[in-house]
């Protein structure tokens, strides 16, 4: 078999093949053992799994204590040996943790309860764990979950719906550009910029059910046992993020997350009909990359995918490591001197019809068929021509393969579909395929492709390809220059579909299902408006809901009915203000019963009338009153007030702007509503100011966008306009970042007001006037482009900023008449980082003047 003589050819080729391989050496009667022999990077809290060809645990006699486990540091290891629920696997789970950088010996003698059976020989070997853990960072790039700015298409009023649900100010609006003879099922869907929505939309794009999150909760999807699933993000530290099932319903079932070391990938969780599951897991290890690549750094942090199997009673039986079965050095997409590498970005799953596993390895450009049993290939599948792991020659494909996929799925007996990203494709193009694979003569025939009618505009990364009960074709590109919700073509290629976000939001993936759930509760959402308060509420998918019943009061779990109404939504005024207030909603059906309580929400109100100044003692008058003064370490300084003049004075600027601050917290601000900052500032020598209006709370929202400034001698009247884009926050602050500069600053008249017009220049402008767009591509590797619009001749400046406020390129300043420019910055002899660019407009001929400034994000 052509597999098996890769095997033998590749065993003694390269460094890593005694790793890759080690399951296919085992002695006969063993089929599948982790660690496996030799196995390097093993996590102390790893658990040592077995498996066997022709017989069952409950076979062996001596299961207890047929698995001996020994450290070189931790001598021998204690612990208890199970079997697991699926009757086919041992797992010995040690008393203690292994010791970091140890060398572990494992001694299987298993004794059988027949005698007739015959014997089983024993099984030695090593292993070593990991010499030092790395800590898991925060979420960062290349969890693929761009942050796109929102654009003034974005509703800013809350609505019904045609079809009577009620959605928030701040939904993510849709526009369907195509509807014909397209599927019935419903498009689930996440989107990746704050506010974060799980949404359920129809083919009208109306949405039938949506969830509101604090984090982006990404691959929302059905399960083939009928559980509907998404990966649940409780905050920003990957290590606490899971997957959760919900019934039909929405009923919480129960979460999932990876074990022996790894945490929860964000790209797939695979349910199995027996409610077994896969998933992958991921985890940060310090590697010496010199063993595997020309001046490799000595401490490159390697981020290391896996697959997790369990069994529905969440016991892990299988893990497949990527340090096990593929070469690093194969890698593409990835600088392999850098200081952090991907490996290999495993990006999703299924399992083919004979139930083993398909994996798409998106930086190896590699689907792989994986023994679900033994952990060995059964083939391997490359579009790299560099590749010398492919197993098939392509037929019939002008791209002779695929590059840097995603979406692997199986529609039939050697039949798959994908979505070919194409990045590394000259030039970088985006498909969605179909291949059909003979495994006797192995070929890979290529029978059906769709590409976008602009092939300039290519999904760098995340999407999705379904084909659907109808035998159209569902595809999301994900990225926003191209439908980022869904298209669907039928068999010959033409659209029957396509939806779009109307602000331009990412989703990493979206899918097509059926759904007929009902809602027990209804879902209730606090929308705060600058002249009252509106409730939100929806029983999704029940369409006996007679009128809702509004419970509320200045306690938890309010008992006292303030309202009803017939629609799911209620604008409620009048109520006091600075107090906090709770709210509760039921809904009564047709026949009188009264449902369960929904989510409880409860809300500070701050409501203030227009042109009144948000700002408390912004004239310093009365001293520091309402003011908090914050010096962290290393930083030293001191602030004072003499005739009303604010001073920070610096003995030490501290590693960043934020090491020194002036706050004002409980600033009430409104989604949609435009704001005008303005303060004076002076300092005794030209330096960096940076004042944002921001959330109070992780991730510390900048809602201004304002960027650093730059002050000097001269007393100057700032004003800075924004509109708000997120959702409305009733407890912003103001925080005046001085650290980093030693020079002192000087402050007064400080004020922030709700504007009650848009026709003044100093108000946020519509695509007509002055704008600055994101940055593209971001995040970037050097290179990356900058366009800004501008309506009337003027002055021109774009200055560049690292993540501590120093200014790194300065433009010079240039005047250019009405039109869309573009900057292309280059940044390759930077550090890898957040970076800042602000551009500033001051029009020849008018007294109009803009400023903006938005992050980017630069990439090894």
């Amino acid at each position: 078999m052509k597999r098996m003589i890769c095997f033998g050819m590749i065993a003694c080729c390269s460094l890593w093949a005694w790793q890759a391989f080690a399951q296919g050496s085992l002695p006969q009667g063993y089929q599948y053992t982790f660690p496996s022999p030799g196995a390097n990077y093993i996590h102390p809290t790893s658990t040592v799994i077995l498996r066997f060809s022709n017989i069952t645990p409950k076979e062996i006699l001596n299961v207890n204590d047929c698995i001996q486990v020994h450290g070189n540091q931790s001598g021998r290891l204690n612990g208890q040996t199970i079997i697991a629920s699926d009757e086919q696997t041992l797992i010995f789970i040690p008393s203690r943790y292994f010791q970091a950088g140890e060398k572990v010996h494992v001694t299987i003698n298993p004794q059988l309860i027949d005698d007739d059976i015959g014997n089983l020989p024993s099984l030695s070997y090593e292993f070593s764990i990991l010499a030092e853990q790395v800590l898991q960072k925060k979420n960062e790039s290349d969890q693929f979950s761009p942050q796109c700015k929102q654009d003034d298409s974005s509703s800013i009023v809350a609505k019904m719906m045609s079809n009577g649900v009620a959605v928030p100010s701040d939904f993510p609006s849709v526009y369907v550009n195509l509807n014909r003879d397209s599927s019935n099922d419903f498009i689930f869907v996440n989107t990746s910029i704050k506010p974060y929505y799980n949404i359920i939309f129809n083919t009208l794009g109306e949405p039938v059910w949506y969830r509101r999150t604090e984090n982006s909760s990404d691959d929302f999807r059905v399960q083939a046992n009928g559980w509907i699933t998404m990966q649940w993000r409780d905050n920003l530290v990957e290590t606490d993020w899971h997957h959760t099932a919900f019934t039909q319903n929405f009923e919480y079932i129960k979460s999932f997350q990876a074990t022996n070391g790894y945490m929860s990938d964000m790209h797939e969780f695979y349910m199995l009909p027996d409610s077994g599951y896969l998933l992958l897991g991921k985890r940060e290890t310090q590697v010496d990359m010199s063993q595997y690549v020309e001046d490799g750094q000595a401490d490159a942090i390697v981020v290391e995918t896996c697959i997790q199997e369990f069994t529905a009673e969440d016991q892990l039986i299988f893990i497949w490591r990527a340090w096990d079965h593929f070469d690093i050095a194969d890698l593409e997409l990835e600088d392999l001197t850098g200081s952090r590498i991907r490996f290999p970005h495993m990006n999703a799953l299924c399992v083919d019809t004979e139930g083993h596993i398909l994996l798409s390895s998106r930086h190896l450009s590699e689907i792989s068929k994986i023994h679900r049993q033994s952990g060995q290939f059964i083939w391997r599948m490359s579009g790299n021509p560099r590749s010398t792991n492919n197993d098939f020659n392509f037929v019939n494909d002008p791209l002779n393969g695929f590059r840097n996929q995603h979406a692997i799925q199986v529609i039939g007996q050697n039949r798959y579909t994908l979505l070919d990203n194409g990045n590394s494709h000259t030039p970088p193009i985006t498909r969605a395929v179909e291949y059909m694979l003979d495994t006797v003569h192995w070929t890979a025939t290529l029978v059906w492709e769709y590409r976008n009618e602009l092939n300039t505009r290519i999904a760098r990364f995340m999407g999705n390809v379904q084909r659907l009960p109808n035998n159209n074709t569902h595809i999301n590109w994900a990225v926003s220059n191209n439908p980022q919700i869904a298209i669907e073509v039928n068999p010959q290629g033409e659209k029957e579909l396509e939806i779009w976000f109307e602000n331009g939001a990412n989703c990493y993936r979206s899918f097509r299902h059926p759904w007929d759930g009902k809602c027990a509760s209804p879902y209730l959402l606090l929308d705060p408006h600058p002249d009252n308060l509106t409730l939100i509420f929806n029983k999704f998918g029940d369409d006996r809901v007679d009128y809702y019943k509004i419970y509320g009061g200045p306690n938890p779990s309010p008992t006292t009915l303030i309202d009803t109404s017939h629609n799911p939504m209620k604008q409620l005024v009048g109520l006091s203000n600075g107090t906090q207030h709770y709210f509760r909603i039921t809904a009564i059906d047709l026949d009188g019963f009264e449902s369960d309580f929904s989510n409880e929400e409860n809300i500070h109100l701050n409501i203030t009338q227009p042109n009144s100044n948000l700002i408390l003692n912004g004239e310093f008058t009365e001293y520091l009153n309402d003011w908090e003064w914050k010096v962290d370490e290393p930083a030293s300084a001191e602030i004072h007030v003499v005739d009303g003049v604010c001073s920070i004075v610096l003995q030490h600027a501290g590693n960043t702007s934020k090491d020194v601050r002036l706050m004002q917290k409980n600033l009430p601000i409104f989604t949609g509503q435009n704001y005008l900052l303005e303060f004076d500032a002076s300092s005794e020598a030209t330096r960096i100011l940076e004042i944002v209006i921001e959330a109070n709370h992780e991730p510390y929202t900048d809602y201004s966008r304002i960027g650093f400034i730059a002050i000097n001698e001269s007393m100057t009247h700032y004003s800075y306009a924004f509109k708000m884009k997120e959702l409305a926050d009733l407890n912003a602050r103001i925080s005046i970042n001085a650290g980093f500069n030693t020079e002192t600053i000087y402050l007064d008249n400080i004020s922030l007001k709700r504007a009650t017009t848009t026709t003044t220049h100093d108000l946020p402008m519509t695509n007509s006037d002055f704008i600055l767009y994101q940055n593209y591509p971001n995040p970037f590797r050097s290179e990356t482009n900058i366009n800004y619009s501008i309506p009337e001749t003027s002055l021109v400046s774009l200055i560049i900023y690292d993540s501590f406020g120093k200014r790194i390129k300065d433009y010079s300043i240039q005047e250019q008449g009405a039109g869309r420019y573009s900057r292309k910055i280059q940044l390759e002899k930077y550090d890898p980082g957040i970076y800042y660019y602000s551009l500033e407009v001051k029009a020849v001929h008018s007294a109009n003047f803009y400023k903006n400034s938005s992050r980017m994000i630069l990439l090894n």
